[in-house]
Protein backbone atom coordinates (compact mmCIF):
# COMPACT_ATOMS: atom_id res chain seq x y z
CA UNK A 1 0.00 0.00 0.00
CA UNK A 2 1.07 3.62 -0.87
CA UNK A 3 1.69 5.79 1.80
CA UNK A 4 2.23 9.72 2.40
CA UNK A 5 3.21 11.73 5.04
CA UNK A 6 2.03 15.12 5.02
CA UNK A 7 3.48 17.97 6.52
CA UNK A 8 1.05 20.19 8.70
CA UNK A 9 2.39 24.09 8.70
CA UNK A 10 2.97 25.19 5.22
CA UNK A 11 1.38 22.33 3.79
CA UNK A 12 -1.89 21.80 4.96
CA UNK A 13 -2.50 24.89 6.51
CA UNK A 14 -1.37 28.12 7.10
CA UNK A 15 -0.48 29.33 10.36
CA UNK A 16 1.41 32.65 10.08
CA UNK A 17 -0.80 34.52 12.11
CA UNK A 18 -0.34 32.29 15.15
CA UNK A 19 3.09 31.89 14.64
CA UNK A 20 4.06 35.53 14.04
CA UNK A 21 1.89 36.25 16.63
CA UNK A 22 3.64 33.60 19.58
CA UNK A 23 7.35 34.43 18.25
CA UNK A 24 6.59 38.00 19.05
CA UNK A 25 5.07 37.17 22.58
CA UNK A 26 8.45 35.52 23.23
CA UNK A 27 10.87 38.10 21.72
CA UNK A 28 9.39 40.45 23.70
CA UNK A 29 9.70 38.58 26.74
CA UNK A 30 12.58 37.90 26.32
CA UNK A 31 13.95 41.69 25.65
CA UNK A 32 15.06 41.32 22.37
CA UNK A 33 14.51 43.22 19.11
CA UNK A 34 11.04 42.76 17.14
CA UNK A 35 11.14 40.67 14.02
CA UNK A 36 10.90 41.65 10.53
CA UNK A 37 7.92 39.79 8.16
CA UNK A 38 10.69 37.80 6.50
CA UNK A 39 11.84 36.43 10.12
CA UNK A 40 8.18 35.33 10.80
CA UNK A 41 7.88 33.38 7.52
CA UNK A 42 11.42 31.83 8.12
CA UNK A 43 10.46 29.96 11.40
CA UNK A 44 7.43 28.63 10.06
CA UNK A 45 8.55 24.61 9.51
CA UNK A 46 11.92 23.88 11.12
CA UNK A 47 12.10 23.05 14.85
CA UNK A 48 11.38 25.65 16.92
CA UNK A 49 15.06 25.55 18.48
CA UNK A 50 16.70 25.62 15.43
CA UNK A 51 14.57 28.82 14.32
CA UNK A 52 15.14 30.53 17.59
CA UNK A 53 18.81 30.11 17.28
CA UNK A 54 18.97 31.63 13.88
CA UNK A 55 17.01 34.51 15.15
CA UNK A 56 20.04 35.40 17.72
CA UNK A 57 18.21 34.25 20.39
CA UNK A 58 21.74 32.94 22.66
CA UNK A 59 21.81 29.22 23.56
CA UNK A 60 21.33 29.47 27.54
CA UNK A 61 17.83 31.45 26.43
CA UNK A 62 16.37 29.35 23.94
CA UNK A 63 14.34 26.83 26.19
CA UNK A 64 12.95 29.99 28.25
CA UNK A 65 11.99 31.44 24.69
CA UNK A 66 10.06 28.11 23.94
CA UNK A 67 8.15 28.28 26.97
CA UNK A 68 7.12 32.20 26.10
CA UNK A 69 6.50 31.36 22.54
CA UNK A 70 3.80 28.47 23.91
CA UNK A 71 2.32 30.32 26.42
CA UNK A 72 0.31 32.36 23.75
CA UNK A 73 0.53 29.72 20.93
CA UNK A 74 -1.30 27.07 23.43
CA UNK A 75 -3.57 29.64 24.81
CA UNK A 76 -4.09 31.57 21.47
CA UNK A 77 -2.52 31.53 18.60
CA UNK A 78 -2.95 27.61 17.75
CA UNK A 79 -6.14 27.92 16.07
CA UNK A 80 -4.85 31.60 14.27
CA UNK A 81 -4.59 29.05 11.47
CA UNK A 82 -6.41 28.71 8.18
CA UNK A 83 -6.63 26.21 5.81
CA UNK A 84 -5.20 26.00 2.24
CA UNK A 85 -8.20 26.08 -0.15
CA UNK A 86 -7.81 22.21 -1.90
CA UNK A 87 -6.48 20.77 0.88
CA UNK A 88 -9.70 19.05 2.14
CA UNK A 89 -10.40 17.64 -1.15
CA UNK A 90 -7.24 16.29 -2.28
CA UNK A 91 -7.01 14.30 0.72
CA UNK A 92 -10.39 12.59 0.54
CA UNK A 93 -9.87 11.72 -3.32
CA UNK A 94 -6.25 10.36 -2.64
CA UNK A 95 -7.68 8.54 0.45
CA UNK A 96 -10.52 7.17 -1.79
CA UNK A 97 -7.06 6.06 -4.38
CA UNK A 98 -6.84 3.41 -1.50
CA UNK A 99 -3.20 5.71 -0.47
CA UNK A 100 -2.89 6.09 3.35
CA UNK A 101 -2.23 9.40 4.47
CA UNK A 102 -0.62 10.58 8.38
CA UNK A 103 0.74 13.69 9.02
CA UNK A 104 4.38 14.07 10.33
CA UNK A 105 5.24 17.30 11.42
CA UNK A 106 7.79 19.48 13.43
CA UNK A 107 4.68 21.14 15.68
CA UNK A 108 4.16 19.20 18.94
CA UNK A 109 1.74 16.53 18.27
CA UNK A 110 -0.73 17.73 21.36
CA UNK A 111 -0.64 20.92 18.93
CA UNK A 112 -1.45 19.07 15.62
CA UNK A 113 -3.60 17.32 16.79
CA UNK A 114 -5.91 19.93 17.78
CA UNK A 115 -4.77 21.33 14.56
CA UNK A 116 -6.46 18.86 12.75
CA UNK A 117 -9.18 18.19 14.34
CA UNK A 118 -10.01 21.88 14.43
CA UNK A 119 -10.32 21.67 10.49
CA UNK A 120 -11.48 17.95 10.42
CA UNK A 121 -8.99 16.69 8.29
CA UNK A 122 -8.49 13.60 11.03
CA UNK A 123 -10.87 12.14 9.05
CA UNK A 124 -8.99 11.50 6.27
CA UNK A 125 -5.71 10.45 8.19
CA UNK A 126 -4.14 6.84 10.04
CA UNK A 127 -1.97 9.21 11.96
CA UNK A 128 -0.89 12.09 13.03
CA UNK A 129 2.79 12.41 14.53
CA UNK A 130 4.73 15.31 15.99
CA UNK A 131 7.43 15.98 18.08
CA UNK A 132 7.64 15.84 21.49
CA UNK A 133 7.51 18.97 23.97
CA UNK A 134 10.39 17.86 26.12
CA UNK A 135 12.11 17.86 22.96
CA UNK A 136 12.88 13.78 22.60
CA UNK A 137 11.35 13.81 19.40
CA UNK A 138 12.61 17.23 17.83
CA UNK A 139 14.09 16.44 13.80
CA UNK A 140 12.37 16.28 11.34
CA UNK A 141 14.00 13.25 10.55
CA UNK A 142 12.82 11.66 14.48
CA UNK A 143 9.22 12.29 13.76
CA UNK A 144 9.42 10.83 10.20
CA UNK A 145 11.13 7.69 11.96
CA UNK A 146 8.09 8.11 14.89
CA UNK A 147 5.80 7.84 12.03
CA UNK A 148 7.21 5.56 9.95
CA UNK A 149 7.01 3.29 13.27
CA UNK A 150 3.21 3.57 14.06
CA UNK A 151 2.42 2.65 10.06
CA UNK A 152 4.90 -0.69 10.39
CA UNK A 153 7.57 0.47 8.97
CA UNK A 154 6.09 0.22 5.57
CA UNK A 155 9.14 0.23 2.51
CA UNK A 156 10.38 2.84 1.97
CA UNK A 157 10.04 2.46 -1.53
CA UNK A 158 6.31 2.66 -1.04
CA UNK A 159 6.55 6.31 0.97
CA UNK A 160 6.59 9.81 -0.15
CA UNK A 161 7.24 12.46 1.95
CA UNK A 162 4.88 15.77 1.13
CA UNK A 163 6.08 18.97 2.75
CA UNK A 164 7.07 22.83 1.91
CA UNK A 165 10.57 23.19 3.44
CA UNK A 166 13.74 21.61 2.75
CA UNK A 167 13.99 19.81 6.56
CA UNK A 168 11.31 18.19 4.95
CA UNK A 169 13.15 17.22 2.34
CA UNK A 170 16.04 16.65 4.53
CA UNK A 171 14.45 14.54 6.88
CA UNK A 172 12.86 12.25 3.94
CA UNK A 173 16.06 10.92 2.84
CA UNK A 174 17.72 10.50 5.96
CA UNK A 175 15.11 7.15 5.84
CA UNK A 176 15.47 6.73 2.09
CA UNK A 177 12.28 8.48 1.12
CA UNK A 178 11.79 10.65 -1.49
CA UNK A 179 9.78 13.77 -0.85
CA UNK A 180 6.98 15.88 -2.90
CA UNK A 181 7.94 19.54 -2.34
CA UNK A 182 4.50 22.23 -2.46
CA UNK A 183 4.93 25.73 -3.42
CA UNK A 184 2.02 26.94 -1.27
CA UNK A 185 4.26 27.29 1.86
CA UNK A 186 7.05 29.34 2.92
CA UNK A 187 10.37 27.88 1.00
CA UNK A 188 12.71 30.47 -0.73
CA UNK A 189 12.33 30.14 -4.27
CA UNK A 190 14.55 27.33 -5.60
CA UNK A 191 14.48 25.76 -1.38
CA UNK A 192 12.96 22.62 -2.92
CA UNK A 193 14.64 22.08 -5.59
CA UNK A 194 17.91 22.87 -3.90
CA UNK A 195 17.47 20.47 -1.31
CA UNK A 196 16.42 17.54 -3.90
CA UNK A 197 12.65 17.23 -3.88
CA UNK A 198 11.33 15.14 -6.98
CA UNK A 199 8.62 17.58 -8.21
CA UNK A 200 7.13 20.25 -7.13
CA UNK A 201 3.25 20.56 -6.60
CA UNK A 202 1.91 24.21 -7.79
CA UNK A 203 -1.58 23.97 -6.02
CA UNK A 204 -3.26 21.36 -3.76
CA UNK A 205 -5.39 20.08 -6.77
CA UNK A 206 -1.78 19.08 -8.25
CA UNK A 207 -0.98 16.46 -5.11
CA UNK A 208 -3.54 13.81 -6.48
CA UNK A 209 -2.57 14.65 -9.95
CA UNK A 210 1.40 13.94 -8.96
CA UNK A 211 0.39 11.55 -6.08
CA UNK A 212 -2.71 9.66 -7.24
Amino acid sequence: MRTLLLDLDGTLTDPFEGVSRALDHAMSGLGLAPLTEAQHRSCIGPPLPDSFSALGVPAGRVDEAITRYREYFADQGLLENRMYDGIPEALAELRSRGIRLAVATSKPEPFAVQVIEHFGLDVHLDHVSGSTLDGRVGTKAAVISLALDRLGEPDPRDVTMVGDRRHDVHGAAEHGIRCLGVRWGYAEPGELEGAGAYAVAEQPGDLVTLLG
